[in-house]
C-alpha cells in the first residue's frame, strides 16, 4: 500500500472530497476518478507559473480560491457540510491559526466525514532542533485572529531550521545518523525580521509537532471547547511525517480521565522526544548524554537496594514463633510502596517489592532467575535510547560508585535468600543462616568492586538475627 492509499484507505472514489493546497502533488486526484474539489491559494494558471520548476502536469483546477479568513469562506454556503472527506497534506503546519483551520474541516464535514492530515514529525525533518508547539500557541493563535506569522516564529523557522547531506536534504528516516546541520548563516537575521513585515503572507512552519504532542493539543483544544473533534486513528512512519485521522465529536472524559490521557500522552512526546539520539553519531552520544545517563542508572540501582533491603526487613519482622506471618508481611509490603518517592527512576523500586514479595509468598526460596541488575530497561521497562555498559562513560567516580552500588544490591539478595533457606519447619534456623551467609561472605572477593558485599552481609545479617549494627 503506497503513501496516497494509506492516507485514503477509509475512502471510496464515490466520496465527495474536499482537498486543501495540493499544488503539485494531489493525494486524490481528479484524473484518477476521485470525486475531489480543490482549495487553493490561486488558480491554476498562478500555481503552474509558481511552480514551473516542479511536475506542473499534475496541477489540478483549482474548485475554490482561498484569499483569506476561514477556508470554508471559500466554499459556498450551501455546500458546507457535504463533504466526506476533508484532505491536507503538509499543510496545517503553514496555518497561521490552526483553530480556525480545524473549525472550517468541521464546517465543510458531514457529521459522519473524516479529516485527513499528513504532519511533518519534528524528528524527521527540517524541524529537527524546533521546539514543539503547543495548545497554548494554539490558542493564543486563535485570539488574536492571527493571518499572518509572527516575527517569533519567521525567526524560529528559519534560526533553528537544519538540512543533512551537506544541505541537500530537508526529510529523512528516523535512523538516519547523518547530521543535521543548521541551513541559514546567522547573517541573514534581516531577511527573517523583513518577512514578518511583509503586506502579504510569508510562508513558515508555524507549528512544530511529534505524533503525541500533536494528539494531546487536539483533546485539549476540544476538551476546552475551542473544536469538536477527536483522534480516530494515527499512523508513525519512519521517514518524514505522521499521519491522523479526525473525526467530528469530542470525546466525552470525566475529569480524571481528561487527566489520565493528558499525562500518558505528555509523557509519550518526551518518549518521542528522546528517539532523536537515535540520530546522533554514536560518539556525540556517548559524548553528551553519558553523565545524566549514568547518574540515572546510579539512582535506580540505588532504590534497587533500597527496595530489597525494605523486603528483607518486611520479612525479618514477619517471622515469629509460629513461621512467617504472612498477612503482616503483606501489610508491611504495602505500605513501604506506599512511600515509594514518586518519579520514573524509582519505578523499580515498586517492581522489585512486587516481585520478591510474590516470590516470598510463593514459596520460592531460590532467587538464581532473577533480572540482570546491569539492564534497567529489563528491570523496569524503562525505554533506552541505546544499551550502554559502564565502560561506555567517561566519569570513572560515578562508573565505580554504580558498580559498588550493583554489589550492595546483589549482598542484600544474599542475606534475602539465606533468610528463606534457613526457614525450618515454622521458626529461622539461626545456625544455617549463620552458615548460608559465611559461605556468601567466603564467595565474595576481597577486592575490586565486589569487596562492597562484604560490609553488607555483615550489616543486615546482624539485623536477621538481632545483634546491634555499628
Amino acid at each position: 500500500m503506497d503513501r496516497a492509499q494509506q492516507l485514503l484507505r477509509s475512502l471510496t472514489k464515490d466520496a465527495r472530497i474536499v482537498e486543501i493546497g495540493p499544488s503539485f502533488s494531489p493525494l486524490a486526484p481528479k484524473r484518477d476518478g476521485w470525486n475531489t474539489f480543490v482549495i487553493d491559494h490561486a488558480p491554476r494558471s498562478e500555481l503552474i507559473e509558481k511552480y514551473h520548476d516542479q511536475t506542473v502536469d499534475r496541477i489540478e483546477e483549482v474548485d475554490f480560491v482561498w484569499t483569506g479568513g476561514s477556508i470554508a469562506d471559500a466554499v459556498p454556503v450551501d455546500q458546507h457540510g457535504t463533504f466526506d472527506a476533508f484532505i491536507a497534506s503538509h499543510v496545517i503546519e503553514h496555518t497561521t491559526d490552526i483553530v480556525t483551520f480545524l473549525r472550517a474541516a468541521e464546517t465543510l464535514l458531514r457529521p459522519d466525514g473524516v479529516v485527513i492530515l499528513a504532519v511533518p514529525d519534528k524528528r524527521k525533518c527540517f524541524d529537527f532542533y524546533r521546539s514543539l508547539t503547543g495548545t497554548a500557541d494554539a490558542v493564543a493563535a486563535f485570539l488574536e485572529k492571527r493571518n499572518r506569522h509572527t516575527v517569533r516564529t519567521h525567526i524560529d523557522y528559519a534560526l533553528n531550521m537544519a538540512l543533512k547531506d551537506n544541505g541537500t536534504v530537508g526529510a529523512w528516516s528516523g535512523q538516519d545518523t547523518r547530521p543535521a546541520i543548521p541551513a541559514n548563516p546567522l547573517t541573514d537575521e534581516p531577511q527573517w525580521l523583513g518577512a514578518a513585515q511583509l503586506p502579504h503572507y510569508a510562508d513558515a512552519h508555524a507549528w512544530v509537532f511529534v505524533p503525541a504532542s500533536f494528539n494531546l493539543m487536539i483533546l485539549e483544544l476540544a476538551q476546552l471547547g475551542y473544536i469538536d473533534l477527536r483522534v480516530e486513528d494515527f499512523l508513525d512512519r519512519d521517514a518524514t511525517e505522521f499521519f491522523v485521522w479526525l473525526r467530528k465529536g469530542r470525546q466525552r472524559l470525566a475529569p480524571d480521565e481528561i487527566r489520565e490521557q493528558r499525562t500518558a500522552l505528555m509523557q509519550r512526546a518526551i518518549v518521542e522526544l528522546a528517539e532523536q539520539v537515535q540520530q546522533l553519531p554514536e560518539t556525540s552520544f556517548v559524548e553528551m548524554a553519558s553523565a545524566g545517563a549514568l547518574r540515572d542508572q546510579l539512582l535506580k540501582a540505588t532504590y534497587r537496594t533500597e527496595a530489597l533491603r525494605t523486603v528483607l526487613a518486611a520479612l525479618r519482622a514477619s517471622i515469629g514463633r509460629f513461621g512467617l506471618d504472612r498477612a503482616k508481611f503483606k501489610r508491611l509490603i504495602g505500605a513501604a510502596s506506599q512511600k515509594v518517592p514518586g518519579n520514573l527512576s524509582a519505578a523499580v523500586q515498586h517492581k522489585i517489592l512486587l516481585t520478591e514479595a510474590t516470590k516470598i509468598l510463593d514459596g520460592i526460596t531460590d532467587s538464581a532467575v532473577e533480572t540482570d541488575d546491569r539492564d534497567p530497561a529489563v528491570i523496569d521497562g524503562a525505554v533506552l535510547v541505546a544499551p550502554l555498559g559502564a565502560a561506555q562513560f567517561g566519569d570513572p567516580l560515578l562508573t565505580a560508585e554504580l558498580e559498588r552500588e550493583r554489589q550492595r544490591a546483589r549482598a542484600v539478595r544474599m542475606v534475602l535468600d539465606a533468610v528463606l533457606g534457613s526457614l525450618r519447619g515454622r521458626a529461622l534456623d539461626k545456625k544455617r543462616f549463620r552458615d548460608l551467609v559465611t559461605q556468601a561472605a567466603a564467595r565474595t572477593p576481597n577486592d575490586g568492586p565486589e569487596s562492597a558485599r562484604h560490609a553488607v552481609l555483615s550489616e543486615e545479617s546482624r539485623r536477621v538475627l538481632g545483634l546491634p549494627v555499628a
